[in-house]
């Protein structure tokens, strides 16, 4: 006699959903490394721009990667476990894993005064009344993943979880009594006219702060 298909519970369908975000974010994580590991050249000297164009993939890389693994409001699978997916890591993998998801919490996807580099030199000029004072703001475009080996890690690592992630997904998809499962936004930004808000910005009147005199 023919079994019954177990049926996906209501908890395993909020595992799955969660599990597949996931998986999008680790899917834009590894595009964005191997992204950079395509235009960056470790021997070539490169202009502040350029450099932040590097920091762009960088910084893609670890946000994306850090999602997937960073608490959030919803469902109590609101972060994905290595554990509950299979996958165990070296002590180096597990090292390298930590170092990612800190650098996503307190420097790139947050502004931690511990990760933070950055500085302001500041010019005065006397004019008349006072004192003007002439910031120049700097900060820090080094990158973390420069280093080719380094960056192969980060790729090899990132591959080991999304094999586990899409290894739990094909068993949670044995339960479903349907064919497809869609995951869509909950909320939608408001519509604003761009256009509308150009024209607004550009006819702006910008308004000096008084100036001091010196005492």
């Amino acid at each position: 006699m023919e079994t019954d298909k177990p049926t996906i519970t209501n908890d395993e369908r909020d595992l799955l959903k969660r599990l597949l975000i996931a998986h999008a974010d680790l899917q834009m994580a590894l595009s964005a490394i191997a992204f950079l590991g395509e235009e960056l050249d470790p021997e070539a000297k490169y202009s502040k721009i350029e450099l932040r164009r590097f920091k762009c993939f960088e910084t893609t890389f670890i946000v994306s990667y850090g999602r997937a693994f960073t608490k959030s409001k919803g469902s109590r699978h609101d972060q994905v476990s290595l554990r509950g997916i299979g996958v165990k890591l070296t002590e180096k993998e597990r090292a390298l894993h930590e170092l990612i998801v800190n650098l996503r919490q307190k420097a790139y996807a947050h502004s931690d005064e511990s990760f933070a580099h950055v500085r302001m030199d500041v010019m005065h000029m006397d004019i008349p009344g006072g004192t003007f004072a002439v910031p120049h703001l700097q900060f820090d475009r080094g990158l973390e993943f420069a280093e080719l080996f380094k960056r192969l890690a980060a790729m090899d690592l990132t591959h080991k979880i999304m094999d586990g992630l899409t290894t739990t997904v094909r068993r949670l998809a044995e339960k479903l009594p349907e064919s497809f499962v869609y995951v869509e936004p909950s909320s939608r930004p408001s519509d604003v006219d761009y256009r509308e808000m150009l024209v607004e910005s550009a006819s702006a009147t910008v308004i000096e702060p008084p100036i001091s005199s010196g005492t």
